[in-house]
């Protein structure tokens, strides 16, 4: 049997894989691996006929409408098909062999979802996950109950915060590790506190490489400022791409009232990919705006695009400024 597990690169992505291989272990010559950087949705593409043939796929955390064409191609081939995430599923169908569980709801993530599913057995990751999906609220909740004490709770918002950091770039090489070598390290531990005390696991150079990022970051440029929307553009490198849905998720918490928007230029000179996090105190619309550009797309608290041509940029700040007043 051929297992494929198909993971957004991101916290929630690979914390959702990590509570599903936990409870439901595979042998590691009968896994195959399919990730990719955080904005990389359209995945399930790379499953070819040949590997489907007979596999049992798990799809997490990412968006089902980008991969709707390629799941078609796939589910007569595969043996079954287990689809969990938290994005709009516009395209949701039903099929014998798949399983879906999709909730978009924005106080939700897979973490969370794929924890409900497997009764609870390794919480700690999906609470790690919520943080790293920037839900902490949520996460504060689901800490408290699970009996965490402050300290403890603090540190699994840091190593979410850091695993959701180590996704975000155009490339590979702009990660500090790529996320399925991520994932297997993370695999080896018992518990995310377990992670984070060890001084040669990825926390310690995931959070010297962010507190660098961080620095640099205080040289964004401030585009736009109003009650409705801050809007930052940061420079063409590797690590403004790295920082940049992070650096939006930490502007969104310091200004609950206001939509953010980080821009950073693309590689051709000519577009900018766009982070955009929904007011904290109103958590809608990110996704709707998003999804109006080809590249764009999201969830109600927080969208983003791909590719927005320079010259929309101005109309792009003005419909969200619309949007939230």
């Amino acid at each position: 049997m051929n297992y494929i597990d198909v993971f957004n690169g991101d916290a929630d992505g690979i914390c959702s894989l990590l509570q599903l291989r936990k409870v439901n272990p595979v042998p590691r010559d009968q896994q195959t691996l399919i990730t990719g950087v955080k904005r990389d949705n359209a995945l399930i593409k790379q499953i070819s006929p040949e590997l489907a043939k007979g596999s049992t796929v798990h799809a997490l955390d990412i968006s089902f409408d980008k991969n709707t064409g390629a799941l078609k191609a796939i589910l007569d081939d595969v043996d079954t098909l287990f689809y969990c995430d938290h994005h709009r599923a516009n395209t949701l169908f039903e099929h014998e062999r798949m399983m879906s569980i999709i909730d978009p709801a924005p106080t939700q993530c897979t973490g969370l979802l794929m924890s409900h599913h497997l009764g609870g057995m390794e919480h700690l990751w999906a609470i790690t996950a919520a943080f790293g999906d920037s839900l902490d609220a949520v996460a504060y909740r689901e800490a408290d109950e699970f009996g965490l004490n402050r300290e403890n709770t603090e540190q699994l918002k840091e190593l979410g915060v850091l695993l959701n950091y180590n996704g975000y770039g155009a490339t590979l090489e702009d990660l500090h590790y790529a996320p399925a070598d991520l994932y297997e390290l993370l695999y080896a531990y018992d518990s995310p506190f377990d992670v984070i005390n060890d001084s040669d696991s990825p926390f310690a150079k995931l959070k010297a490489g962010f507190a660098a990022d961080m620095v640099l970051a205080d040289s964004a440029t401030t585009l736009s400022s109003s009650p409705e929307l801050i809007a930052v553009q940061l420079e063409q490198e590797a690590w403004s791409r790295r920082i940049s849905g992070t650096l939006g998720n930490q502007l969104a918490h310091e200004k609950p009232n206001r939509a953010v928007v980080i821009l950073t230029p693309n590689a051709d000179g000519k577009t900018y990919t766009v982070s955009l996090r929904a007011p904290k105190n109103n958590l809608q619309g990110a996704g709707e705006i998003c999804a109006r550009y080809p590249s764009g797309g999201g969830r109600a608290g927080a969208a983003g695009i791909n590719a927005l041509e320079s010259d929309l940029v101005e109309s792009f700040l003005h419909s969200v400024v619309e949007y939230y007043s």
